[in-house]
């Protein structure tokens, strides 16, 4: 499954705001589990860059490589299902695909971490807050 750029930039465009507090050069991918589990092929990663989240296709070689703060990794036809949604839809149908389990979450850096990179808006709007102090 090849994940597109196209379909997915205006996501993040018309969400802007969750992304605001976001530092630069910090990045989200999204995958299917063939990608996971064989460690290599693409991935649609999204990335700070300026005051916009970029998304582009990237090569990927694995969790132990991905500079990624955050994974999110479709299962079975996940991804397929939220790509044919309109995109003032897919944020939400993404955080009910993780409610439902059909797209699991990685989280590749510590609270802390994310909590000080800006992610805090982002995740809470998928209904992924954080419980109790970072620090």
């Amino acid at each position: 499954m090849t994940l597109s750029p196209a379909i997915w930039q205006p996501v993040f465009d018309l969400h802007a705001g969750l992304f605001e507090a976001l530092e630069e050069n910090r990045s989200l991918a999204f995958l299917d589990k063939a990608t996971w589990d064989a460690g290599k092929g693409e991935v649609l990663e999204g990335r700070l860059e300026g005051k916009r989240i970029l998304v582009q296709a990237k090569a990927w070689s694995g969790a132990g490589d991905t500079k990624a703060d955050l994974l999110f990794v479709g299962l079975r036809d996940s991804l397929t299902h939220l790509d044919k949604a309109v995109p003032q839809e897919r944020l939400g149908l993404l955080k009910d695909r993780i409610h439902e389990g059909e797209v699991l979450f990685f989280v590749m850096k510590t609270k802390c971490t994310l909590i000080d990179a800006g992610w805090e808006d982002f995740l809470d709007s998928l209904g992924l807050a954080f419980m109790g102090a970072c620090r």
